[in-house]
């Protein structure tokens, strides 16, 4: 596998996927545990979390929906169109709260600035 210092050299094509591979690569080549911490090990966890909500409430409302022994209590459209905007919101939420969190500039790139600079 070449070294940071060789991708650099190296010329890079038009391909924009090439402009994409240096920074994932230095990314990944140049980070401490602390920025690693929080920019790789805290975004796969909030993946995690997001992908249980997206399982686990419609789950729940199944639960809820069909109690055992007993008749349903809403009709199955009802449960289903909860269960779509249970997923939307999910899906908007997580999407606003990825950005504040990882986006350019945002949070996690303050924080480790801040541990760069010695402020913390």
């Amino acid at each position: 596998m070449p070294s940071v210092e060789t991708t650099r050299r190296r010329e890079i094509p038009d391909d924009p996927a090439a402009y994409r591979l240096r920074p994932s690569v230095e990314r990944h080549a140049n980070t401490g545990w602390y920025e690693w911490t929080f920019r790789e090990l805290l975004r796969y966890l909030f993946g995690i979390v997001i992908l249980g909500l997206f399982i686990f409430v419609p789950l729940q409302m199944e639960l809820s929906w069909l109690p055992s022994d007993a008749p349903p209590i809403f009709d199955v459209w009802v449960v289903i169109l909860f269960a779509v905007l249970a997923w939307i919101a999910i899906g908007t939420i997580a999407l606003l709260a990825y950005r504040a969190i990882w986006g350019d500039g945002r949070w996690v790139d303050k924080i480790v600035a801040r541990r760069r600079t010695g402020a913390l």
